[in-house]
């Protein structure tokens, strides 16, 4: 049955500072690498709607670190996902049911050409470039007209379908300039490449220094690097997990 609730639903989800609401046809949704069909989560699953929220150019910019973006960005992911909680009951109550997959962590391990990797249950940049946000861009991310790659996604799956119109998509909306390739601290971009990021590059460097390359240099760290065994307990704590994001920082659109 097809229904005309996206109004509706972009004003629950704006309501809840979110900032960008899209929608998809589960159909349309091509699968990132390892497959995650939405059907597989929600029988039945015909929408996914999709939520963005922005982060802070002012904290991804902050000449002393990452730590105020990476609190900036867990309130994202709260936002977006007190959102689509908001969205699921209200279309539950309309008699459709709804899944939240979640937007950040947990994430589950596989292995690729024998190294392990880990992938989310749901691809949500997938479902965000079905439903026309943005478009992947060289630094693996979700670009969007309106603010670039600085932003976090989740996504809820649904029984609805909806009457809605993907909005259009300036042309070339990463053009390519390779500044986040450049950027890279680890060399772990690259378009060639069958999966584009190498993952265990990317988190073995922004775990750090949280967590360092081996669990070796990791206790050996906690023992000989002043605050090290601090920064490890906030991190337990209060979910400080990731330190680098130059790529969403370096990246021109919308600066």
């Amino acid at each position: 049955m097809k229904t005309n609730l996206g109004k509706e639903i972009e004003k629950i989800a704006l309501d809840r500072d979110i900032d960008l609401v899209g929608f998809a046809r589960i159909k349309d949704i091509e699968l990132a690498y390892p497959p995650r069909p939405g059907e597989n989560l929600l029988p039945g699953a015909k929408t996914a709607v999709v939520f963005a929220g922005a982060v802070l150019k002012g904290a991804l910019d902050c000449p002393r670190g990452t730590k105020g973006a990476i609190k900036d960005a867990q309130v994202a992911y709260d936002r977006i996902q007190n959102a689509a909680a908001a969205v699921g009951r209200f279309l539950e109550r309309k008699g459709f049911l709804c899944y939240m997959p979640p937007a950040s962590m947990p994430t589950d391990a596989y292995k690729h050409n024998g190294t392990t990797h880990f992938a989310a249950e749901f691809s949500h940049r997938q479902a965000a470039i079905a439903a026309r946000l943005g478009v992947k861009g060289w630094n693996n991310l979700l670009v969007t007209p309106q603010f670039g790659p600085r932003i976090r996604l989740g996504s809820l799956l649904t029984t609805a379908e909806f009457d809605f119109k993907p909005p259009a998509l300036p042309e070339n909306l990463c053009n390519k300039c390779g500044k986040c390739l450049d950027i890279c601290p680890v060399n772990a971009l690259d378009p060639k490449r069958e999966l584009f990021l190498d993952q265990p590059k990317c988190k073995n460097h922004y775990a750090r220094p949280y967590m360092d390359h081996t669990p070796w240099q990791t206790v050996r760290n906690i023992f000989t690097v002043q605050g090290y065994g601090v920064m490890g307990v906030q991190a337990l704590m209060e979910g400080y997990h990731f330190s680098c994001a130059e790529c969403q920082r370096i990246c021109p659109v919308s600066l």
